[in-house]
């Protein structure tokens, strides 16, 4: 679903394409046009392709908003893809790639009267996506070195561990190498991230560890934030008003980890 942010739906390939660039660029940051509609006759749709190579996220993804009153058939698109290639979320580089046969497409309206566009249908789709151990390591260790340095503490290395714990789990743990003045300890923090059926990755058993006065402190300042992160879901793809069948997930782990899913309305 996309909140279009005008009154009247787009009636052409070009209105769209412009109506869903304005709408996306809310919450992206990228020069160059971030979409673009094929189509020979409006309203079936050759191809939507969505850029967000090299595009910052803030992560900050609006409340979604549920239409009011009837729905009306919008457009149809043959395929959507969606390529997002050296990405940031909130400092995180990442990648990720989505396409996706056959969609239907309605239109209805908020409850403040702004058109909306609604996912109703897709036959087929393939979702990947990508961090590289290495960069996620970084991210991490720059977090903690922000909050660390709060409580006059150094961190001086990070270590990143991560494992697949099935098709579907992620298990994660993090090594802190911490200094104040002369002291030195070592924080270990802990956690599992799962995917459910409707592509929500889910956040638990987050622990952190450490030992003596300066662990404390660290343990003690990182804790209000574990608790934030635990039970948390957050939604990878978002459709709302289809129901989505996920056909196959996987992750894996080697230089980078990756999630791979296979998805499609149900029948």
């Amino acid at each position: 679903m996309i909140p279009l942010h005008r009154t009247q739906f787009p009636n052409s390939k070009a209105e769209l394409a412009e109506a869903m660039d304005e709408a996306l660029r809310r919450y992206v940051r990228k020069t160059g046009p971030l979409v673009t509609i094929h189509a020979r006759v409006f309203p079936y749709l050759d191809e939507i392709n969505i850029n967000f190579d090299g595009a910052e996220l803030d992560g900050s993804l609006p409340s979604l908003a549920k239409p009011v009153g009837e729905t009306k058939p919008a457009c149809e698109a043959a395929a959507v893809t969606i390529s997002g290639r050296h990405i940031s979320l909130r400092g995180a580089p990442l990648n990720l790639q989505l396409s996706a046969r056959d969609l239907v497409f309605d239109q209805g309206r908020d409850d403040q009267g702004q058109a909306l566009l609604l996912v109703k249908s897709i036959r087929t789709g393939h979702f990947v996506l990508s961090v590289a151990q290495m960069d996620l390591e970084k991210a991490i260790r720059e977090m903690a070195v922000r909050e660390a340095a709060r409580h006059g503490i150094v961190i001086e290395e990070t270590r990143l561990s991560l494992r697949a714990r099935g098709p579907r789990s992620l298990a994660a743990d993090v090594r802190l190498r911490a200094r104040k003045f002369l002291f030195r300890t070592h924080i270990d923090i802990s956690g599992q991230v799962n995917i459910d059926d409707q592509f929500n990755a889910r956040v638990s058993n987050l622990k952190c560890r450490a030992e003596g006065t300066i662990g404390s402190i660290a343990c003690g300042a990182l804790q209000p934030h574990l608790q934030r992160l635990e039970g948390q879901s957050f939604p990878l793809m978002s459709f709302p008003l289809v129901e989505i069948k996920l056909r196959d997930v996987r992750i894996t782990v080697a230089d980078a980890i990756e999630i791979t899913a296979d998805f499609g309305s149900a029948d």
